[in-house]
């Protein structure tokens, strides 16, 4: 019935009318019903009502919907969909908005400064609907550095007390401020162990824990698979399949077969989890799922996207047992071509679980007691080969490869920070990345040379303009001799590769990489510049990430059961999937983040006074932030320096006014640890004496 009334209202010769003309002239038969759904499209923000009782469509009354973004003095800008330019609100037009929420604004053309700009007029949804944080009182108190405030309870339960760690809802909002909460959850006591990472999970509306019905329904599922699951699949069990993962991994999602053939090509096997098999759509499960959108992972525990009796037991594909799994074999020639390729389902049963660990020493010649198999070894050095082929391909077509360094936070047996070392990368980590690339690629262009609706991974162009500012600083520098005028992937990888292991190797890098776009899910495909692949896809971990899921259901359903009917449903849904699933793995990596950085903190508080040698990582006009050699990173504030600063924010550089010293990223300094604050995952710095760049430029 909304949609009736949309579509009435938006003929070209409709004049506002109240509800009883509206009822008239649609022959509504049910008042009750058409009342409703009136009163739903004014909450929503669709139509409004004006003083005379009379309704209209908001877009053509002069409203619109949008997303508000406050500065930090009060004033802010509406960005509306399918608008290029967001839209001025000034700091008095703002109400109680807060940050994010979704807003009805009332546009207007501003006469003394000749621009457009927007007043609020309704919140139509909140973008923050609780807070996290301590209880002391008869107030909430947030623990995050953005948030100096607290906010009074209204309703608390019996059980809380000073210094409870709790989750609220918001029920009173206030310009500028919350002015009320009601108490939902106790998350737990200020003291207790691992209570910060308790408080990033609530504050940030990962759902942590399954219902007992979730549980049932994974329980349900048993942990063999049976005969009648058989029917159907192409039978490679026999084969020399087996994974190649992690020591401590316990989801297993992928497993690999190669050959050698005759005519000198490969034949690559990568076989994915059949988790469309059991996760039904519209399931408890599979509601779960959507809601998670991934799996999280923060430094000791896991957040998975599917109870363990799923995620590691029937679809995990783990050694000398049958499952259900989803092959994609390719046929690649010396050139790295895919010449011949087959979508099927299939079982297997992984002849063995491999860690990367081992494979990477037996590539690198050692003797791997675990690893006798010929054909097994065979095997590997056979994927090794074919690994550099397509490394080569990708390097060829401009796949941009950033080089980053993650860390691995080591725990003693009572919990706390012992160690972090960096995560290392090897020969067997990279044949795998390839593997899993090359699969996801010939998924995505099946899909779309059929034209059906799909859900890609894109990565949209960078604005060209950062571009050019990173080209031009290094042409300044010497490293480069012309700006190309339109920059490829290519040109960004030659760049890369033109100032690796030089002085300004880290300045580049991250210019790079604040120009470009955040890959996302979507169902409209844009190419993923990045990689530079026209078409690309999440298929091969439908264990962690729900997108690579659907992708399950929409080849079973587009090449293996043949139903062209289900292109309706899947154009249906994937717009809300995509953007759903991008959220969710926004969320994610925001959590992953702010623990490791808590973890990182908790391991130098027991170092404050100590000095260290660092590079600087960044540069900002309130400061420079200094990495250690673990990956911990600390600031040292402009108001510490030993002197006079003045700031090239084009070059990213301090100079130093009396010494004439230059700090430029990539440069070298002795650093001395004065503060940490663990809750926020900051460090505190300052210049050691005698802590200029070791090899710093004087000017």
């Amino acid at each position: 019935m909304t949609q009736q009334i949309i579509d009435w209202m938006s003929r070209k010769n409709y004049k506002a009318a109240n509800v009883f003309q509206l009822r008239r002239d649609l022959n509504i038969k049910d008042a009750h019903g058409f009342d409703r759904a009136l009163d739903d499209l004014v909450e929503n923000g669709d139509i409004i009502k004006n003083k005379e009782g009379q309704y209209q469509l908001a877009v053509k009354a002069g409203y619109v919907k949008g997303i508000i973004d406050i500065k930090a003095s009060g004033y802010g800008f509406l960005n509306v969909k399918d608008r290029e330019d967001d839209i001025y609100v000034h700091r008095t037009k703002i109400r109680d908005a807060f940050p994010g929420d979704l807003c009805l604004a009332k546009v207007y053309f501003n006469r003394q400064i000749g621009k457009t700009e927007a007043e609020i007029v309704k919140i139509i949804e909140r973008a923050q609907k609780e807070v996290i944080g301590e209880y002391y009182q008869g107030a909430i108190f947030p623990r995050t550095p953005e948030e100096n405030r607290f906010y009074k309870v209204t309703k608390r339960p019996s059980s809380v007390s000073d210094h409870s760690i709790v989750r609220a809802k918001i029920v009173k909002w206030g310009r500028n401020n919350i002015l009320e909460v009601e108490i939902l959850e106790i998350l737990g006591q200020l003291t207790d162990p691992g209570i910060e990472m308790i408080e990033v999970i609530s504050r940030l509306g990962i759902p942590h824990e399954f219902s007992p019905e979730v549980l049932h329904a994974a329980q349900v599922l048993g942990d063999t698979v049976k005969d009648e699951d058989l029917t159907g699949r192409r039978d490679l069990r026999d084969e020399m399949v087996f994974t190649i993962d992690g020591e401590d991994t316990k989801d297993i999602d992928d497993a690999i077969s190669i050959k050698r053939l005759k005519d000198g090509q490969y034949r690559l096997g990568v076989h994915i989890a059949d988790v469309s098999h059991y996760v039904q759509e519209g399931g408890l499960l599979d509601q779960e799922a959507l809601a998670r959108g991934t799996s999280v992972y923060l430094a000791d525990r896991v957040i998975p996207m599917f109870p363990k009796e799923l995620s590691n037991g029937i679809c995990s594909l783990n050694a000398g047992v049958d499952r259900l799994s989803v092959t994609c074999e390719m046929d690649i020639n010396l050139q790295g071509e895919v010449t011949r390729y087959a979508i099927y389902p299939s079982v297997i049963r992984s002849q063995m679980q491999l860690t990367y660990l081992q494979v990477n020493r037996l590539l690198q010649g050692e003797a791997v007691p675990s690893i006798t198999d010929p054909i097994m070894i065979e095997s590997l050095d056979a994927m090794a080969e074919l690994a550099k082929i397509l490394t080569h391909i990708r390097t060829q077509i401009g796949s941009i490869n950033f080089e980053t360094i993650e860390p691995k936070i080591i725990f003693d047996e009572a919990g706390d920070v012992a160690n972090i070392l960096i995560r290392e990368r090897g020969e067997s980590e990279r044949i795998i990345e390839e593997f899993m690339l090359v699969a996801n690629q010939v998924v995505a262009t099946d899909i779309s040379g059929r034209e059906y609706p799909f859900i890609y991974r894109v990565h949209e162009k960078p604005d060209p303009e950062k571009l050019k500012h990173v080209f031009l600083l290094a042409k300044e520098l010497n490293y480069v001799t012309f700006i190309p005028k339109k920059i490829k992937p290519k040109d960004l990888q030659m760049l890369l590769d033109a100032v690796e292991d030089t002085a300004y190797d880290k300045v580049i890098n991250l210019m790079m990489l604040q120009s470009m776009a955040k890959a996302i899910y979507s169902e409209h495909n844009v190419g993923h510049y990045g990689l530079a692949f026209p078409e690309y896809t999440h298929f091969t971990s439908p264990i962690r990430r729900y997108p690579d899921l659907i992708v399950h259901r929409m080849l079973r359903a587009y090449l293996f059961s043949q139903e062209p009917q289900a292109a309706t449903h899947f154009f249906g849904i994937l717009p809300q999937v995509a953007v759903e699933t991008s959220k969710a793995e926004r969320r994610a990596m925001m959590a992953e983040r702010e623990v490791t950085d808590m973890k990182k903190a908790e391991f130098m508080e027991k170092k404050i006074g100590e000095e260290f040698t660092g590079v600087i990582a960044s540069i900002t006009r309130f400061g420079m932030f200094v990495e250690l050699p673990n990956t911990v990173e600390g600031l040292i504030h402009i108001s510490t320096f030993p002197e006079a600063m003045e700031f090239n924010e084009e070059k990213m550089y301090y100079l130093g006014i009396s010494s004439r010293t230059m700090y430029t990223i990539g440069k070298e300094v002795r650093v001395k640890l004065v503060k940490v604050n663990r809750l926020q995952g900051k460090i505190d710095f300052i210049l050691a004496e005698g802590g200029n760049p070791s090899e710093g430029p004087r000017i």
